[in-house]
C-alpha cells in the first residue's frame, strides 16, 4: 500500500483538477483490488474509461511509441485509463469472467497501449505488457476452444513438404501487376521448396523443384467451386503434380475472402473430396485474441470453424496461420505453440508472416527497423526449421514502399535481394541456421 500511495503522490504533483480526479479514481481501483473487492474495481475502472477514455484514446493515437521517463508524466489521463483497464481485466479474471477479462485487456492493447505507470523506485512499467502476458495465459487455458488431438488421415511422410521454406507471390497474367513474368524471377531468387499464389492455376514456368500448392482463395457457390476444382485442380492431383491444398484466405477479414465460418463449413466437404492433405483456412486472427499481430481483425472465426469441423468429423490436416506482429521473438514462438496446441496439434503451415507496424503511415514511422527484422529472422527461421510440428512457412515480402511492412521486404527497389532476402535464401534443410553473417 505504501508503494501505491507514493505513486499517487507523484502523479498529484502538477496535475490539473481534472487529472487529480482521474488519479483519485485509479487510487480507489487500486485500493479495491488490494481488498479483493472485484466489483468495486470494475466500477471505478468503468468510471475512468467513461470520463477520460476519449481524450486518452486520442492521446494514444498521436503517440508513435512509449514516451520517455521525462515525458510520460505529461500523459496523465492516458496513464490512468490504461492502468484502470489493466485493473479491470485483473478483477474480471479473479471473478472468473474470462471473456470480460480478455475484452478489457484487448481494449487496453488496442486503444491505450502507450499508457505507463510510475514506480517509486524511479522507473515506469507498462500496463499493456501485463495485459499481453495475461492474455497469453488466458488463451492457453481456454479449455472450451482446445480441440482433442486430431486424428491423422495421412502419414507424416505424406504431410511433409519437400522443405519447410516457401514463398508467397502472385502469378497473374502478363500485363497485370504482380504477373508471373515479374515475380517468377523473385521466386527463384530465394530458392524455396514450395510456393503458392493465392489461387489454384498452374504457372507453366514454375520450377520443377519447387512444389506449387494450390489454394481456394474463397468460394461463393457450391457449383462454382466444384467446377473450378474439377477443371483446374483434379487433373494435377491425378498426375501427382499437386500433393496438398490450401483452404480459404483470411475469411475473417472483409478485404479478403470475407465469409462466415458456416459458409466455409458448407464448402469444406468439396475440398476434402480432393483426397490430398488439406490446410485449414488461414485467418488474419488465428487465435481469437486481439494482439498486435492480427491486422486489427477481431472475432472468433477460427475457433468457431475448427470446433464445428471437429464436431462434424471433417478432415483438416494442417492448421493455417497468418502472423504480422512485431520483432519480439519469444512472443512469436509462444503464439505459434499456442495455436498448435489449441487446434488439435495438427502440423501448422504459416502461409503468411512478417513483422509489420500497422500504425505506420509513412516509411519513417515504421518502428520495426530493417536491422531488427533481420535479427528476428535469424532467430525465428532456424527455430521453425527445428520444430517437428511446423510443416512449413512462407515469408510475406511487403513492397519496398509500403509503410507498414517495407522493412520486412525481401527485395530492394531494383528487384534484387535485400539483406532479409539474402538471409532467407540462405536457409536450407541442410543449413537451418542460414548465413548468420549476412547484414553485418
Amino acid at each position: 500500500m505504501k508503494k501505491v500511495l507514493l505513486y499517487f503522490l507523484f502523479f498529484s504533483i502538477g496535475y490539473s483538477a481534472l487529472a487529480e480526479v482521474a488519479y483519485e479514481v485509479t487510487a480507489k481501483a487500486w485500493s479495491a483490488l488490494g481488498s479483493k473487492n472485484w466489483d468495486a474495481v470494475i466500477a471505478h475502472a468503468n468510471k475512468a474509461i467513461r470520463t477520460w477514455g476519449p481524450q486518452a484514446r486520442e492521446t494514444n493515437r498521436r503517440l508513435k511509441g512509449y514516451a520517455s521517463s521525462k515525458e510520460a508524466i505529461k500523459y496523465g489521463n492516458l496513464n490512468e485509463v490504461g492502468t484502470c483497464l489493466m485493473l479491470k481485466g485483473d478483477a474480471l479474471r479473479q471473478k472468473g469472467d474470462i471473456k470480460g477479462a480478455i475484452a478489457a485487456y484487448e481494449l487496453l492493447l488496442r486503444d491505450f497501449k502507450y499508457a505507463q505507470v510510475w514506480d517509486p523506485k524511479g522507473w515506469f512499467w507498462k500496463p499493456s505488457e501485463s495485459a499481453r502476458k495475461n492474455l497469453s495465459k488466458l488463451n492457453a487455458s481456454a479449455a472450451p476452444f482446445k480441440l482433442k488431438v486430431a486424428k491423422r488421415h495421412f502419414t507424416s511422410e505424406q504431410l511433409k513438404l519437400p522443405g519447410k521454406k516457401g514463398i508467397c507471390l502472385t502469378m497473374r497474367k502478363t500485363g497485370e501487376p504482380g504477373s508471373a513474368q515479374q515475380n517468377m524471377s523473385k521466386l527463384k531468387m530465394v530458392n524455396p521448396y514450395w510456393s503458392y499464389s493465392w489461387g489454384w492455376d498452374q504457372v507453366p514456368s514454375q520450377p520443377a523443384k519447387v512444389e506449387f500448392v494450390p489454394m481456394s482463395w474463397g468460394a461463393w457457390s457450391v457449383d462454382g467451386l466444384r467446377k473450378g476444382l474439377q477443371k483446374s485442380v483434379m487433373p494435377h492431383i491425378q498426375s501427382g503434380k499437386v500433393k496438398r491444398f490450401l483452404g480459404f484466405n483470411e475469411p475473417d477479414k472483409p478485404e479478403q475472402a470475407n465469409m462466415p465460418y458456416q459458409a466455409a463449413l458448407k464448402y469444406w466437404p468439396q475440398l476434402e473430396a480432393l483426397k490430398v492433405p488439406l490446410c485449414s483456412p488461414a485467418c488474419a486472427n488465428p487465435e481469437g485474441i486481439n494482439d498486435n499481430s492480427v491486422q486489427g481483425v477481431r472475432g472468433t472465426w477460427m475457433k468457431d470453424f475448427m470446433a464445428e469441423a471437429d464436431r462434424r468429423g471433417y478432415r483438416v490436416d494442417y492448421t493455417g496461420v497468418h502472423w504480422y506482429g512485431g520483432t519480439h521473438v519469444q512472443h512469436f514462438k509462444e503464439k505459434m505453440r499456442r495455436i498448435y496446441e489449441k487446434y488439435g496439434r495438427r502440423p501448422i503451415l504459416i502461409t503468411e508472416f512478417a513483422p509489420a507496424d500497422w500504425e505506420a503511415r509513412t516509411l519513417a514511422q515504421n518502428r520495426h527497423k530493417s536491422h531488427m527484422v533481420l535479427a528476428f529472422m535469424k532467430e525465428v527461421l532456424p527455430w521453425l526449421e527445428r520444430q517437428d510440428w511446423v510443416a512449413g512457412y512462407a515469408w510475406f515480402s511487403f513492397g519496398i514502399k509500403e509503410a507498414v511492412g517495407h522493412t520486412s521486404a525481401l527485395y530492394d527497389k531494383n528487384g534484387n535481394l535485400a539483406a532479409c532476402g539474402r538471409y532467407y535464401r540462405s536457409i536450407t534443410t541442410q543449413n537451418p541456421d542460414g548465413d548468420q553473417s549476412i547484414g553485418r
